[in-house]
C-alpha cells in the first residue's frame, strides 16, 4: 500500500474493465496502478510476487501433508495393509485443510502467510482503506473454490487449476486472475514504492 501517486499518471476514461464509477475502481495505469474510491492508488501486485507467495504457502500445506502420508503409509503398510483405502483420504484432507486456509485467511485479512511474505494483499473496493480488514469471508472463499475446485476434475483437474493460477497473465489491463473475476478481487502491493 502506497500514499505515493504514480508518477505519470495514464487514465483511459471508458476503457476501465473494472468500470469505474462510485464504487468501482479506476485503473490508472494499466497492468500497474488501481484507485479506488475512499483510498489511494495502489501498485497490483506482480506476477512474480504472487508466485513467491503461492510458493510459500504451498510450502506451509505440503511439508505437513506429505509429513501425514508419510506416516499413514508406514502405519498402514506395517500394521493394517487391508486399510489402504484410507490412503485416499489425504487429498481430500489436504485440499479441504487448504480451502480454509486460503479462504479464511484471505477473508478475514486480506492475505494467507504466503502473501504477506510477498507483500502482497487481497482487496475490494470496499476493502482497500488502509483501515479495513479483509474482503470478507464470501470473498476469500469463493477465491478459494475457483482454485481449488477444478482439482477435483479428475484427469484434467491439475490442468484446469493450473491455468486458473496463471490466468493474471491473461488480464494486461487489471492483472485479475479467473478467481479474482470472479470473487471482484484485486491482489496489490503492500511495499513502499520509492522513485
Amino acid at each position: 500500500m502506497t500514499d505515493h501517486y504514480p508518477p505519470h499518471p495514464i487514465t483511459r476514461p471508458g476503457a476501465s474493465p473494472a468500470g469505474g464509477g462510485p464504487d468501482r475502481p479506476e485503473i490508472i495505469t494499466p497492468g500497474a496502478w488501481i484507485r479506488f474510491p475512499g483510498a489511494g492508488p495502489f501498485v497490483l501486485a506482480t506476477m512474480a510476487s504472487r508466485f513467491v507467495a503461492r510458493l510459500v504457502d504451498a510450502a506451509i500445506l505440503v511439508i505437513p501433508a506429505g509429513a501425514g502420508f508419510a506416516g499413514l503409509l508406514s502405519a498402514v503398510v506395517a500394521h493394517q495393509p487391508r486399510l489402504w483405502w484410507t490412503l485416499l483420504l489425504i487429498a481430500p484432507a489436504t485440499l479441504i485443510v487448504w480451502f480454509g486456509y486460503e479462504g479464511l485467511l484471505v477473508g478475514l485479512r486480506g492475505a494467507t502467510v504466503g502473501k504477506t511474505v510477498a507483500g502482497v494483499r487481497v482487496v475490494t473496493a470496499r476493502s482497500a482503506t488502509p483501515r479495513s480488514g479483509g474482503p470478507g469471508v464470501g470473498v476469500g472463499m469463493t477465491r478459494a473454490a475457483m482454485l481449488a475446485l477444478p482439482g477435483l476434475v479428475p484427469c484434467l483437474g491439475w490442468f484446469i487449476t493450473a491455468l486458473v493460477s496463471v490466468s493474471p497473465f491473461f488480464d494486461e489491463f487489471a492483472r485479475q486472475g479467473w478467481q479474482d473475476k470472479a470473487a471482484g478481487t484485486f491482489v496489490v502491493s503492500t511495499k513502499p514504492v520509492h522513485y
